[in-house]
């Protein structure tokens, strides 16, 4: 096994790491504009009107997510290569899937105008349309083809990891935690933290992507042959099964980068223990199971299922709370911490994540969810732990790989201004969501109703100094990535 803290990994590996980052910071950039312009729709600063205002929300969706995934994807995938070397051509046929579904998602807005949010629920794509046939089949194939794309991605990882670490047994920590005084006798290596976040995403990514796949292919058809009726309950089911596994999997694939890179700045280990081994076998049941509390309201729905729901929402927050976003604090804490650009946004992660979880704990709760889940509060917590929690930890990501091979940091200056205009400005846009939705302000809605639009008025102000912010951390990143190279050994 290739040693992960000063084995150097060939060009190839890297140049795959790059064009899956470079990739989804591009199409981040670009929904972050997009959101900037639906929020000023809604605080009446722009009048574009409600078509174009659902398409921009499916684009935003469905490209937001998209855009994390690809980060973590080249992020992992370049950790994972450096325990045991995977083909590069895999992954960048894994690459070229997604980015041509990324394209066909893109065309399904624009031109065609596709509108029925990403979450595509049917028979919504199909009932009412105000946008050609081509489009509905635009975006559905598009997402079939990114699916694919993750499918191949994940099979490669999972195959890397099992490989790896001799087996399922042997990457899950098994005998680490059962046996421990044997495992510690037999001298084997246990999986670094990071292998348990590329097992959970690659296991948990296969499954959602199965079910992703499954309704994906069933809509198809429906589009291809309209009197293939499909049951709605069971499209939800799958659909939600699909998106919000998808969703949350971005987290723990950021956090694998987090647990390799937070401490080199501490000059500490991050260390497998028996504990944080349990706590990712919990991750790896729960997340695949909690999605049931989108369907609270679902009045057809089994009621075991619910309760389901919602033990499993609580049960997930256990493991990164208690052990990953603890342990990221003891790590930090008396250790003399270096803050640099990609210090400050590791750490800075760890409390956005944090709170967009509490937030999500809130929502999943049975008779809170009742007043919430179709309010403005559900986009305050997602946008929390997506804008700042793992955005800000592929950005942590992003800075220390140019920090170590530019052996330069940031400006105190820099990062002040870096961090006022991305918490300062992320921090008054997210609240504007979670005010609005306390206050009842539906989700989804093009022109709100009092108080939404004086409340997004502030908001959008909040966003503006966000993409300020965002800018001069680009601005930064391109200085640091075109200095010399002194260093050649992350």
């Amino acid at each position: 096994m290739t040693d992960a803290t000063t084995a150097f990994p060939d060009r190839r590996a890297r140049n795959v790491m790059w064009a899956y980052i470079t990739t989804g910071i591009a199409i981040f950039g670009l929904m972050v504009l997009v959101g900037l312009g639906m929020r000023a729709e809604q605080a009446q600063w722009l009048n574009y009107g409600p078509g174009l205002f659902y398409s921009l929300m499916t684009l935003h969706g469905a490209g937001m997510i998209t855009s994390m995934v690809l980060c973590g994807m080249g992020g992992l995938w370049y950790l994972m290569n450096r325990e045991r070397a995977m083909d590069p051509g895999i992954a960048w046929t894994a690459y070229a899937f997604m980015t041509i579904g990324v394209v066909c998602v893109i065309a399904s807005v624009w031109p065609g105008g596709f509108g029925a949010s990403w979450t595509f629920l049917y028979p919504l794509p199909f009932v009412g349309a105000t946008w050609p046939s081509w489009a509905t089949g635009a975006f559905l194939i598009g997402l079939a083809l990114i699916m694919f794309g993750w499918t191949v991605w994940c099979t490669q990882l999972l195959g890397c990891v099992l490989r790896a670490y001799g087996g399922l047994r042997g990457a899950t920590g098994w005998d680490l935690v059962f046996h421990h005084a044997r495992f510690e006798a037999s001298g084997k290596a246990e999986p670094p933290p990071y292998a348990f976040a590329a097992l959970v995403t690659a296991v948990d990514g296969l499954l959602a992507a199965a079910g992703g796949m499954l309704v994906g292919i069933a809509l198809i058809v429906h589009w291809l042959y309209p009197g293939v009726a499909i049951d709605p309950l069971w499209a939800k089911n799958l659909t939600y099964f699909f998106g919000h596994t998808f969703a949350n999997l971005t987290i723990y694939m950021a956090i694998g980068l987090v647990y390799y890179a937070l401490p080199k700045y501490a000059d500490r280990e991050w260390h497998t223990s028996a504990v944080l081994a349990v706590a990712w076998w919990g991750t790896l049941l729960f997340v695949a199971i909690a999605y049931f509390h989108h369907l609270y309201m679902d009045f057809a729905q089994p009621q075991a299922v619910q309760y389901v729901g919602e033990v499993a929402s609580y049960l997930a927050a256990f493991p990164p709370a208690v052990v990953t976003i603890f342990g990221g604090a003891l790590l930090v804490y008396r250790s003399r911490l270096r803050w640099t650009m990609g210090s400050m946004f590791m750490y800075a992660g760890l409390i956005g994540w944090l709170i967009g979880g509490i937030g999500a704990l809130i929502d999943a709760t049975v008779p809170i969810n009742v007043s919430l889940h179709n309010t403005l509060w559900v986009p305050a917590h997602f946008h929390t732990y997506l804008l700042e929690g793992v955005a800000l930890f592929i950005l942590g990501w992003v800075f220390w790989n140019l920090e170590t091979h530019s052996g330069l940091t940031s400006s105190l200056r820099t990062r002040w201004l870096t961090g006022a205009g991305i918490f300062g400005g992320g921090g008054i846009l997210l609240l504007g969501w979670y005010v609005a939705g306390a206050d009842s302000v539906p989700r989804r809605y093009a022109a709100e109703p009092a108080p939404g639009p004086d409340i997004a008025a502030w908001a959008s102000i909040g966003a503006v100094i966000l993409v300020i912010g965002l800018i001069i951390c680009c601005v930064e990143a391109i200085r640091l990535a075109k200095s010399p190279r002194t260093e050649t050994n992350p």
